[in-house]
């Protein structure tokens, strides 16, 4: 899922930042750390080695045509929202860390499209497929945090964050992913929801303790309105769906994530009192979206439906035809559209 909410959130983030922190007049970061999932990644999938992910399709158009004009490693057609909250401060736009012959003393990214707040062996204990089958989890992005800090520290001493604003996720919708797409019920998904927030919260106490000031937080989006939990988890029974034609039950399972999450996020802001946690909002501004399409000039007939698919409705999703296939189609209008894939 592919929302345009980048504005929404920019703007929040940025009317916090104003205040939070300044040099002088004017509000500064130097540094953009990012860590998470599809949301943010800039190109760490694609330069995972070719024999591990064979025949990636983010290396293909309909992938980067809007912006860039060339698939750049963003699961998009344009770009992230840490795109535009690396323009608005003034930014380039954060390298992916995979990138080992970038200049990262303005930034680095280590989020991977696909990546899961749990560990790939964990969930592959439990016998869910995860795909893409790699080590990107948090913990894994964190591993390589740790291993990139002495070089983005260099002479810098212990408060060498002071003025890096990091990014922590979204995570836990490919876990969650991998859950209903493995068979599983939301019900049996929703027990393991502590478990994906305590990995989340861990990963935040780490940031901190390494000198982290300035994090945000994203919650994750409303599951029931994703193309293909709605074509995995499709009902006969009207009642199952909101009026906006979302389903209920993945929707309740995104909720009770975010709770907890903002309850965690709560009681780390009393433990580390130096420290700025901000919780931002995935799920509301897509929900804004498909209520009210047309304030924001989406096209109000498709905003459940793929914009990169087939299959037509009621959401253009076919497992087996994904974007950036051969012969998959784009809608006319991707700036009209909620969802590119």
């Amino acid at each position: 899922m592919r929302p345009p909410h980048a504005a929404l959130l920019l703007l929040f983030i940025l009317a916090y930042f104003r205040g939070a922190y300044s040099s002088g007049s004017q509000s500064r970061f130097t540094s953009i750390i990012s860590f998470g999932d599809s949301f943010a990644d800039t190109g760490n999938l694609v330069m995972w080695a070719d024999p591990v992910l064979p025949g990636l399709l983010l290396k293909n158009l309909p992938y980067g045509e809007t912006f860039f004009g060339h698939p750049t490693g963003r699961a998009t057609n344009g770009r992230l929202v840490l795109d535009f909250v690396a323009e608005a401060l003034g930014l380039p736009s954060v390298p992916p860390y995979l990138a080992k012959e970038s200049n990262f003393s303005t930034g680095v990214n280590f989020a991977v499209v696909g990546a899961p707040a749990l560990t790939l062996t964990y969930l592959q204990g439990q016998n869910l497929t995860v795909n893409p089958p790699i080590n990107s989890s948090l913990y894994d992005q964190l591993l390589w945090f740790q291993k990139l800090k002495p070089s983005l520290c260099k002479g810098q001493g212990a408060d060498c964050f002071r003025s890096s604003l990091f990014v922590m996720g979204e995570f836990g919708a490919n876990d969650y992913r991998s859950f209903l797409l493995s068979n599983r019920t939301v019900e049996q998904a929703t027990t393991y929801v502590p478990q994906i927030v305590d990995s989340i919260s861990q990963g935040l106490e780490i940031l901190i303790q390494y000198g982290a000031k300035y994090i945000i937080v994203p919650d994750i989006f409303p599951l029931g309105c994703v193309p293909t939990v709605l074509t995995k988890l499709a009902s006969p029974n009207k009642a199952d769906y909101y009026r906006n034609g979302c389903l209920k039950s993945a929707n309740r399972l995104g909720r009770y994530h975010n709770s907890l999450l903002r309850q965690r996020i709560k009681l780390l802001r009393h433990k580390y009192p130096h420290a700025k946690i901000i919780a931002a909002e995935y799920y509301r501004p897509v929900l804004a979206f498909l209520d009210m399409p047309g304030h924001f000039r989406l096209n109000s007939s498709t905003t459940l439906l793929t914009c990169c698919g087939a299959g037509g409705p009621p959401y253009n999703y076919d497992f087996d035809s994904e974007c950036g296939r051969p012969g998959v189609m784009t809608c006319a209008d991707p700036s009209q559209a909620l969802q590119l894939d």
